[in-house]
């Protein structure tokens, strides 16, 4: 069972023990794509079996969130499990809330919590905190695509933040509290979506506990699937063998006179034979996909075999070699 299922997450519970309590219970290979907070709910995908591998494609998928955030006051978490450490009278106006929410639209230098699983020293910083510690957390690049804001009940704010991998919604909304001089922390956080995948598709997580195994083996989306956002291309079975040894693969065209006998040998294995004058074959190593590649310095492939099974991932270079990257 390799693949990925989307997972419902609730309150009260952290990313990693959901992944634990799923592998003890079935028995397999199960981590995570992106811890939301114990306060947190909504979307988790989970990366299953030889999915795994993957992990890192997952997190960097764009997400998508709904927030509340209450005015006038700031915990030391930016959330709502944190100790109140400042409060402020709240005194502005709906339509300035506004206009600064809005303002954070785009290119965002953002220092994360620091009651969170950034690493300083090989350390997760929140480690620092809980001691007492103080620390200096570095900004971080990030990008807020559109923020939509869906209810103003001053001081509470309810906004949708769709953005780039590594923001935390925490201190989006501790900023958007300094730039009205009232402070913020975060209420509430709903992830809804991750990438193409949606929390309207997704399972609850008391309901995957609740699963058989045969039923849990059901709600599981296909590696080949699951890895949508990447090109792919089918191999030929030759050279399916030479990427599964981790050797380099090359995608071009032969001619073959129709008598030899490596053409005859191939002929049994592949229907992407074009007939050209003279009595000439042409043969291409890649069945499909390869001309529809918008071709980038080392770009990633998602290469399948002639029966459409993911067999890996790969770097497509100028010279339209695949080194493989990730076998399986």
């Amino acid at each position: 069972m390799d693949g990925i299922i989307l997972c419902n997450k609730p309150k009260g519970i952290t990313s990693n023990k959901i992944a634990r309590n799923i592998s003890k219970k079935f028995n397999i290979k199960v981590g995570n794509t992106g811890i939301l907070d114990f306060a947190a709910e909504g979307l988790l995908i989970l990366v299953i079996g030889k999915a795994t591998k993957f992990t890192s494609y997952f997190q960097n998928l764009d997400k998508e969130y709904i927030a509340v955030g209450e005015l006038g006051k700031l915990t030391d978490t930016y959330d709502i499990n944190g100790d109140i450490i400042k409060e402020t009278k709240v005194n502005i106006k709906k339509e300035k809330l506004n206009e600064i929410i809005k303002n954070f639209e785009g290119d965002y230098k953002m220092v994360p919590p620091p009651y969170s699983s950034k690493k300083i020293n090989g350390k997760r910083a929140y480690k620092y905190a809980l001691k007492g510690n103080d620390i200096e957390l570095r900004p971080v690049n990030v990008k807020i695509y559109k923020i939509d804001i869906l209810e103003e009940n001053i001081p509470f704010f309810k906004i949708k933040v769709n953005c780039s991998t590594g923001t935390y919604i925490r201190s989006l909304i501790k900023d958007i509290g300094e730039k009205t001089g009232c402070l913020a922390y975060m209420y509430s956080l709903k992830r809804v979506s991750i990438g193409k995948f949606t929390l309207s598709n997704s399972i609850d997580y008391e309901k995957i506990m609740s699963l058989s195994f045969e039923e849990f083996s059901k709600i599981i989306i296909n590696l080949n699937d699951s890895l949508y956002f990447f090109p792919q291309i089918n191999i030929l079975e030759i050279e399916t063998k030479k990427f599964k040894n981790g050797q380099k693969i090359k995608i071009e065209n032969k001619i073959y006179n129709n008598k030899e006998t490596k053409f005859n040998n191939e002929l049994n294995t592949i229907d992407n034979i074009k007939e050209l004058e003279d009595n000439k074959y042409k043969i291409s190593s890649c069945l499909k996909g390869f001309e529809n590649i918008k071709k980038q310095q080392d770009q990633l492939i998602k290469v399948l075999d002639k029966n459409n099974n993911i067999i890996g991932l790969g770097i497509l270079n100028d010279k339209d070699e695949i080194q493989p990257k990730i076998v399986l």
